[in-house]
């Protein structure tokens, strides 16, 4: 590869989102003074651009998103905090996806607190029970569109991160 090839590929990744501009002038770089080694993430292992951990980037947002689905182990609220916390900084995707995620996460536990409160008066109830049917229902909706690489915002999530 010359080159001109690898400074189109870079250009070409760089307008898909999947490098950062400093990800992209640091491979320029490199490019250029012909250091042909990859660079490397904070445990050693090659960074390659799209992916996260050795995952397309998009796989990788859809399983932050269904990982909210491991609630019934109790898993449901760290696994997608890990996810979205060793992901951010690596990809602008996963950043923009784990936003979305947690400003839901953050918004669902408001609810149901809220809604917990009320079963005192009864009309709790029905509200808790709306409350688990959207937990399982948009965590699969946004993780459709994560495969399909749209970036959806989850209906009533306050904004407690940027959704930029």
């Amino acid at each position: 590869m010359t080159i001109a090839d690898e400074l189109a590929r870079l250009q070409e990744l760089r307008d898909r989102g999947a490098l950062t501009e400093p990800e992209f002038e640091e491979a320029k770089r490199k490019a250029l003074a012909g250091d042909s080694q990859p660079p490397r993430d904070l445990f050693g292992s090659g960074v390659v651009p799209g992916q996260i951990h050795g995952v397309n980037e998009e796989t990788w947002c859809t399983l932050m998103h269904l990982s909210q689905l491991l609630v019934v182990s109790g898993l449901g609220i760290i696994a997608p905090i890990v996810m979205w916390i060793i992901s951010k900084d690596q990809s602008d995707l996963a950043r923009r996806h784990g936003n979305r995620m947690m400003n839901w996460l953050l918004s669902s536990l408001i609810y149901l607190a809220i809604a917990g409160a009320l079963c005192f008066v009864l009309i709790g109830f029905p509200l808790v029970l709306l409350m688990v049917v959207l937990d399982f229902v948009l965590p699969i909706i946004a993780a459709v569109k994560a495969n399909q690489g749209i970036l959806w915002s989850y209906p009533m999530a306050i904004r407690f991160f940027d959704e930029d």
